[in-house]
């Protein structure tokens, strides 16, 4: 019986392209989604000394948010790492407004989640003479930010109050561009509609 275990284990597994496989552990991240035509901006914040688990928690809590809403909520939260978490996310837009010319008020956090990484081990001392390992655990916090699609958004919003929670978003967004950007880019990014004249008379 523990050998044909055993040797089920040694098999190999295939998964599906995308798929993760948990094994003696908690799974941390959801397999990856790919999006057609959506600007990214991935940022690592590697060994940070706390359990990967308790750093998850807050992960969790920041997942598929609105990044001004998130960073709101890790302000108030009564967790020890959630402004080293806050950090993070502010480098992440910091670096989408570098690569992609965006604002924070035009980012959402697509992906959020904690890995393990190397622990450092040490003697821990017991009674008796006796000895033991300490664990300090530490983990590696990624964040993906995707650029939203507003008109989007306020088309598949489900009642009045979630479309006007995203209208005033987009208004928020275009007036921080406008302000941060200057008015070269609020028009590279709206650019203005064509009289309905136009039309007609071409």
């Amino acid at each position: 019986m523990v050998a044909a275990s055993l040797a089920l284990a040694r098999r190999a597994v295939t998964l599906p392209r995308g798929a993760t496989l948990a094994l003696g552990r908690r799974q941390t991240h959801y397999p990856v989604k790919r999006l057609e035509g959506v600007d990214l901006t991935h940022y690592v914040e590697r060994r940070i000394r706390t359990s990967p688990f308790r750093l998850n928690l807050i992960a969790g809590l920041v997942r598929r948010m609105w990044v001004p809403e998130a960073l709101t909520q890790l302000k108030y939260l009564n967790k020890r790492f959630a402004p080293t978490v806050a950090t993070a996310i502010q480098k992440a837009a910091n670096r989408a407004g570098m690569q992609h010319e965006v604002v924070p008020e035009e980012l959402e956090i697509e992906r959020c989640f904690v890995t393990p990484a190397p622990m450092l081990k040490s003697v821990k001392f017991h009674a008796k003479g006796r000895m033991g390992i300490r664990k300090r655990r530490s983990g590696h916090l990624s964040i993906t930010l995707a650029k939203i699609d507003f008109p989007r958004r306020i088309a598949d919003a489900e009642n009045a109050r979630h479309r006007a929670k995203w209208e005033r978003r987009h208004q928020l967004a275009r007036n921080t561009r406008l302000r941060i950007l200057g008015e070269w880019a609020d028009k590279r990014m709206f650019p203005p509609k064509p009289p309905k004249g136009d039309a007609s008379s071409g």
